[in-house]
């Protein structure tokens, strides 16, 4: 009686694991910041979730998306605190379908994931967590009639701050309950990164900003368009031509940052100047972001140095 008394517990708890609440995607404050490494320039960004909104009288959170401040062209110089300004997308609506363990989302003006399959302001199914092993893992994000993803393994795993639920398949990137997958929220299931161009996942958090790693340091208060600067040659050798707009008579500080955010170029100016060279032949290789500002407002500019 002992021995099937604990077997039954046993068989309870293990079945518990798998049987547990499920993890949604569409949390409000929900961040997801994202390492990108584009085929010219970084493209590091993060998701977040805030707000609510309804579609054809179905419930929405809100999806947003930021570029961050920084350079870094390798894993290990993508360090926090991680900055962004002013610029913001409102790229999307995320929901989730609790009951069927399922996320799914509206893309307002771009693909998140480019695929023919799936049409902007439709609804997309972009992660089943449901699945079971052997079975088609089914979304928009992927074409499954080309690629057809299995999972093959399916576990409960404690990442970022609760036990979840990952599926696997062939090696491939994994898909994990209320995260996505290791290349971000929004990525096939099958895609592996192209090896010049290497992007993951490199957090998850939910909570405020500051709490997540990420830092607003800009003091724009007029879109960075109004101010129209201009860098040439871009990428660029020894000197760099920068073109501003006419019409003003302020004091100005130019700033040059390196890929880690350290300022190796500073000056002073006035914005009655229409075009200046700045000679930085003496800086190494590498992406660097030009700023140009006061306490009215400030533009970056990124440019390569070669």
């Amino acid at each position: 009686m002992k021995k099937n008394y604990l077997l039954s517990i046993f068989l309870f708890l293990a079945t518990s694991s798998f049987a547990q609440s499920y993890l949604p995607m569409a949390i409000e404050n929900a961040h997801w910041i994202v390492y990108s490494l584009g085929e010219i320039l970084p493209n590091h960004h993060f998701y977040t979730v805030k707000g609510d909104t309804a579609i054809n009288g179905i419930a929405y959170k809100k999806l947003w998306r930021r570029p961050i401040l920084n350079f870094a062209t390798s894993a290990q110089q993508f360090q926090p605190p991680f900055l962004y300004g002013d610029s913001i997308a409102l790229i999307g609506a995320l929901r989730d379908d609790t009951p069927a363990r399922r996320a799914y989302c509206i893309p307002f003006f771009w693909p998140i994931h480019e695929n023919d399959t799936c049409d902007i302001f439709t609804e997309w199914l972009i992660h089943d967590y449901d699945v079971a092993v052997g079975d088609t893992i089914e979304s928009c994000l992927h074409s499954s009639q080309f690629f057809p993803v299995v999972a093959q393994s399916i576990d409960i795993e404690n990442l970022w701050g609760a036990n979840r639920r990952v599926i696997e398949n062939d090696g491939f990137v994994r898909l994990v309950e209320g995260v996505g997958t290791d290349m971000g929220p929004f990525w096939a299931v099958y895609v592996a990164p192209h090896p010049g161009s290497p992007i993951f996942l490199y957090d998850y958090c939910v909570g405020e900003e500051g709490e997540c790693g990420l830092d607003f340091v800009s003091i724009t208060r007029q879109p960075l368009a109004d101010w129209r600067i201009k860098l040439s040659p871009n990428p660029v050798a020894d000197v760099l031509t920068i073109e501003l707009p006419e019409g003003r008579q302020e004091d100005l500080q130019l700033s040059i940052l390196d890929y880690s955010g350290k300022t190796v170029l500073q000056q002073q100016f006035n914005y009655n100047i229409k075009s200046m060279k700045l000679n930085i032949g003496h800086l190494a290789n590498g992406v660097y972001l030009l700023t140009i500002g006061n306490e009215k407002g400030m533009a970056a500019r990124r440019f390569a140095k070669q």
